[in-house]
């Protein structure tokens, strides 16, 4: 049986430079030349995937057709058929402003960043359990549209974020799971 309630997530950052070598330092802020990428936490911690979750709509079954009954002599036999609603397939957890790349005076350029995942043993696109076990969760990474932000007088920058999507089918062993996002500029 799968305690969902104890399931929770955590994941810390990393940034790497365009090359993907890891940065040494402060995550706070790094500066790649003209461009300055700025991730404002350093750890995120995910709420827990609750029952609620993976029910999904917890509307009542509705019958396809009609629904009798006919007394056997001892109790009443119902007979139909009900379409249950279905279960989902991914829980989705949207990480709002993850980080922010700006340039000294404005003039953004073409660099994009990209973020991926991978476990504390450096397994790509996955989660891995943190009590020693060796449990992983896959886990995909989908980048929201990065917005534009207002970050002082005639100053922009863009703010990004992503969305984690782990497929409930994964969700077979309750734990903590952590990980690491690792954020990159790209085409700098």
């Amino acid at each position: 049986m799968l305690a969902l309630s104890a399931t929770a997530l955590a994941i810390g950052l990393a940034t790497a430079s365009p090359q993907g070598m890891p940065l040494s330092g402060a995550i706070g802020a790094v500066n790649h030349g003209p461009t300055i990428l700025t991730v404002p936490q350093q750890v995120v911690h995910l709420e827990p995937i609750t029952v609620q979750e993976l029910i999904g709509n917890a509307a009542q079954p509705q019958p396809t057709g009609a629904i009798t009954g006919d007394f056997d002599g001892s109790a009443i036999v119902g007979r139909g058929q009900l379409n249950p609603p279905p279960l989902p397939t991914v829980i989705r957890r949207p990480l709002r402003g993850l980080w922010r790349m700006s340039t000294p005076g404005g003039a953004m350029r073409q660099e994009r960043v990209k973020v991926e995942i991978e476990g504390i043993d450096g397994s790509p696109g996955v989660l891995t359990a943190d009590d020693g076990s060796q449990l992983k969760v896959p886990v995909a990474v989908t980048e929201m549209s990065p917005r534009a932000v207002a970050t002082g007088p005639n100053e922009m920058a863009l703010e990004g974020g992503i969305v984690l999507e782990i497929p409930t089918a994964a969700l077979t062993n309750a734990a903590h799971y952590r990980g690491r996002l690792v954020i990159r500029i790209e085409g700098y």
